[in-house]
């Protein structure tokens, strides 16, 4: 995977995912944004789940984003029934996989937040 960067308590981390209220550090290879639920999440050990709003139009599990070790990147996944933008393009449940870079811009409903990668050495 992309090498790790540094997290906020000395951890590291394959991203960072940077919104106005929140930041978090991606320490597994799949993850989960959505609101948050009234139950805990069941997730998979390989999987982290965080929480981007209370907003009742953004799913549970609105998008899923997972490395590809035989693409060798980062791919975003939509389950939300409001889609989401994707750097200003609207990606619906019914759309293929996208590709994310460092510093993709994604915007679900009013939530802004950016997927940054580690820098290269």
């Amino acid at each position: 995977i992309t090498g790790p960067m540094a997290g906020g308590q000395g951890r590291e981390a394959y991203a960072k995912l940077v919104g106005q209220k929140f930041e978090y550090f991606v320490d597994k290879q799949r993850f989960i944004l959505g609101r948050k639920a009234k139950k805990e999440h069941k997730l998979a050990p390989d999987e982290q789940f965080f929480c981007i709003s209370e907003q009742k139009n953004i799913s549970r599990k609105h998008v899923i984003i997972s490395w590809d070790p035989k693409e060798k990147g980062w791919y975003l996944i939509c389950k939300g029934k409001n889609g989401l933008q994707v750097n200003g393009k609207m990606v619906t449940p019914d759309s293929k996989r996208t590709k994310l870079n460092d510093r993709t811009q994604l915007k679900i409903s009013d939530v802004t937040l950016y997927f940054l990668l580690p820098k290269k050495k």
